[in-house]
């Protein structure tokens, strides 16, 4: 008993700190339960509130992002209606003047088409005579639709070409612009009556970075030289040619072709010689005014190419300024050398505008590439009139 009590004194005490330790504990845990439950209530107006924030900035964010494409779109639109300025009224004008142009279509076709297959033998009188008389005149009595005192050569041919022809030998007058046509239009190999040889030259400079084989009819090597001209598709000239052609060619101004597998040949004689269809063939006479057989006539297109009086005044004062003022000369080269590349490029640039025009999905606005070759159109534009300009006062003070 008295161990007891010894222990007791010790223990009750523990016991009765023990008790109030408990009590305190539970007191602080119910004050902890209680925060915690604030904090959680706490956390989630905090939760509310960071999502809200999150919201109005993702929300800021998207106001930024339209306002940058709507300013990008007012930056497109100006663009746009600046590269446009002025091009409402001609665009406007093109469009009723297609209208009527479709409308005559179908005789302009065929005036354009019988003027290519059978003027090429007249002088530039008769066939302005044939085009109106007989051509224009048979439309008008068939009713067909028809432009009259329709201009072949704009119908046929744009600038930026026939400033290539210029380039490559071509005179400016309008009967060599027309043979040119022929030349490169026809469906038939051309026979150029080339007395002056202007044809010939003309032809050499424009098919000479083609590997053209010039040859006659009288070479040795003429049959292997039309043979490799055949088969990789190589222009050929055969130059002083007479009244009538080797039978040899027949099959090929004929175009007998025989399809091989995939690629054509045609029978030369007891040979088949392969056929690339880049083949050309030039044939040119010295002779005035030769008579070829209607057989001849009817397998080549004939063009006259017998020089004209504007062909020859271009051709003597090329010469004379070349040798009485050559630097004179070089300059009026190169600045229509610049003129045909401006001209180019703006032909380049309208077709590029227009088949993106026409095929342009959604809106407008948003096709930066469109308002590029818009404002690149109208700058280039801009600088071409007075660069086209130039060569021909510098020409005339070099007269």
């Amino acid at each position: 008993m008295c161990k007891y009590h010894e222990v007791a004194k010790v223990v009750e005490p523990k016991i009765a700190t023990m008790r109030s330790a408990e009590a305190e504990f539970k007191i602080a845990s119910k004050e902890k339960n209680a925060a915690e439950e604030r904090m959680a209530i706490v956390q989630g107006k905090l939760d509310e509130m960071q999502a809200q924030f999150d919201a109005a900035m993702a929300q800021k964010q998207a106001l930024e992002d339209a306002a940058a494409a709507t300013q990008r779109k007012m930056d497109s639109a100006t663009a746009l209606l600046h590269a446009l300025a002025g091009e409402e009224s001609r665009w406007t004008a093109q469009s009723k003047e297609f209208d009527s142009q479709i409308q005559r279509l179908t005789g302009d076709c065929a005036v354009a088409s019988a003027f290519v297959s059978y003027l090429g033998p007249f002088n530039k009188e008769f066939r302005e005579l044939l085009m109106q008389r007989d051509f224009y005149g048979d439309c008008v009595r068939l009713g067909i639709p028809v432009t009259n005192n329709i201009q072949v050569t704009k119908f046929l041919v744009d600038d930026a070409e026939v400033g290539e022809w210029v380039l490559q030998g071509l005179p400016t007058d309008e009967l060599s612009v027309q043979n040119g046509i022929m030349v490169t239009r026809a469906s038939r190999y051309p026979v150029l009556v080339d007395p002056q040889g202007q044809g010939r030259q003309w032809v050499q400079n424009r098919e000479e970075a083609n590997q053209l084989k010039v040859t006659q009819l009288g070479d040795k090597q003429f049959r292997l030289a039309l043979e490799d001209c055949l088969a990789f598709g190589k222009p050929m000239l055969i130059e002083n040619i007479e009244e009538e052609l080797d039978p040899v060619l027949d099959p090929v101004l004929e175009r007998r072709l025989v399809r091989k597998g995939k690629s054509w040949v045609v029978q030369l004689a007891d040979k088949e010689v392969d056929f690339t269809d880049t083949f050309k063939l030039f044939c040119t006479t010295r002779l005035p005014n030769p008579h070829f057989t209607p057989e001849l006539s009817a397998k080549v297109t004939v063009v006259d190419f017998t020089v004209t009086m504007a062909g020859l005044e271009d051709q003597l004062l090329g010469k004379l300024i070349l040798k009485e003022k050559h630097e004179l000369e070089e300059q009026r080269q190169a600045l229509l050398e610049e003129v045909q590349s401006y001209k180019k490029k703006i032909k380049q640039l309208e077709d590029d505008l227009l088949f993106r025009l026409s095929n342009s999905q959604g809106n407008l606005l948003d096709d930066t590439q469109l308002i590029d070759v818009l404002a690149v159109t109208k700058q280039t534009a801009q600088v071409t009139p007075g660069v086209v300009g130039l060569p021909g006062g510098k020409l005339c003070r070099a007269g």
